[in-house]
């Protein structure tokens, strides 16, 4: 079967000209570096980069403020973006190549939508246990290196104000993180999606 020929005959069939979700199998053979699935794989490592960063980041403040409450929160950061890091690798490493015009692109297609669908669902659900330590951890920081971190914590008014921050920056930076997510994956993810779909049931 000419792979090229079916997938013209398929967008011929079910999309109108310049629909934005079309994606030609020539783009995944001949250009594979920019094909969506090499810009999904691209991003992802981005994303390892940037927990990398962070924990270089979170070792830093470590060493320089030894208060016990921001080190707990610090050390929590530290090593839940480790395993997040450790988590991308592992996702990476188990995503096939983008395989030649005669290779099984569906199986390939596949493993990329399920396996990094799966990996952004996980990254948001860690999300929602992660930025409440974060907001504590730089509530706690911030109050540190102005004064008595201890003192401050026994006014009724500086907990209020930390259960407000995580109250309200939480959900924040929840939608923040889908959003960016989103834009970094989300066009990519449902591209795959459609054309698995049109070359498991063509007709």
């Amino acid at each position: 079967m000419d792979l090229q020929q079916e997938w013209n005959r398929l967008n011929e069939r079910h999309f109108s000209p310049g629909e934005p979700v079309r994606l030609a199998v020539s783009d995944l053979m001949r250009h594979p570096a920019e094909s969506p699935l090499a810009k999904l794989r691209r991003n992802a490592r981005i994303n390892m980069g940037y927990a990398v960063a962070f924990i270089l980041l979170f070792i830093a403040l470590f060493v320089w403020n030894s208060h016990p409450y921001v080190r707990i929160c610090l050390g929590i950061l530290i090593a839940a973006y480790l395993v997040a890091a450790l988590f991308t690798g592992y996702k990476l490493h188990r995503l096939p190549p983008v395989p030649d015009m005669n290779g099984p692109l569906l199986p390939v297609m596949k493993a990329y939508h399920t396996q990094l669908r799966a990996w952004i669902n996980w990254q948001e659900r860690v999300a929602l246990f992660i930025y409440p330590i974060s907001i504590a951890g730089g509530f706690f920081l911030s109050l540190a290196t102005r004064t008595d971190l201890d003192a401050a914590l026994r006014e009724p008014k500086t907990l209020g104000f930390l259960i407000a921050a995580v109250l309200v920056l939480t959900p924040a930076g929840f939608w923040l993180a889908r959003r960016m997510n989103n834009l970094a994956f989300g066009t990519y993810l449902n591209q795959l999606k459609t054309n698995i779909d049109l070359l498991e049931k063509p007709e």
